[in-house]
């Protein structure tokens, strides 16, 4: 069963880029590293604003399937370089978490993301490096659990362009 729906994650996912891939300031698909490990994907819709989403496999509490999306509004760029452009983000979004089989007892959490982070987008590559601290409050399973964190490190590679600055 949890098969099938890792398949149906990953099938929306790429069904979701394909669609958005033709935004004229680009669509970054690339990896995370940290709490969850996975795909990360983020669509500029302005100098300031993106959505972000991703899939990952979390490897606290027995393990679990993860899915989260943002939308996340950035400053302006911290370095006045021709190299790149680097914003600071807050942002709001969702996650829900399928724990792994080992634990029966909850096996859905929700819950409301708050990302703080900041990226690096290269000028001279379609290139962006992520590091970003998230703190959750899930909302199921009731009673909720109260707080928890995510944090990642990442990169993206940009199709059609990204974004080159304010």
């Amino acid at each position: 069963m949890s098969r099938r729906i890792l398949i149906a994650l990953a099938m929306a996912s790429i069904c979701v880029g394909f669609a958005v891939a033709a935004h004229p300031d680009g669509l970054g698909l690339g990896l995370m590293l940290g709490e969850p490990n996975g795909l990360s994907a983020k669509v500029w819709t302005s100098h300031h604003v993106a959505l972000d989403a991703g899939l990952g496999y979390s490897v606290l509490n027995y393990g679990a399937l993860q899915i989260h999306g943002d939308i996340l509004f950035h400053s302006h760029s911290l370095t006045q370089s021709a190299d790149g452009y680097f914003p600071l983000y807050i942002g709001i979004g969702a996650r829900v978490k399928l724990n792994g089989p080992n634990q029966t007892l909850n096996p859905l959490r929700a819950g409301l993301r708050v990302p703080f982070g900041m990226e690096y987008v290269f000028t001279g590559a379609p290139v962006g490096i992520f590091l970003e601290l998230v703190p959750i409050f899930d909302l199921t399973p009731a009673p909720a659990n109260g707080f928890n964190w995510n944090s990642a490190v990442g990169i993206r590679y940009y199709f059609s362009g990204g974004f080159s600055g304010d």
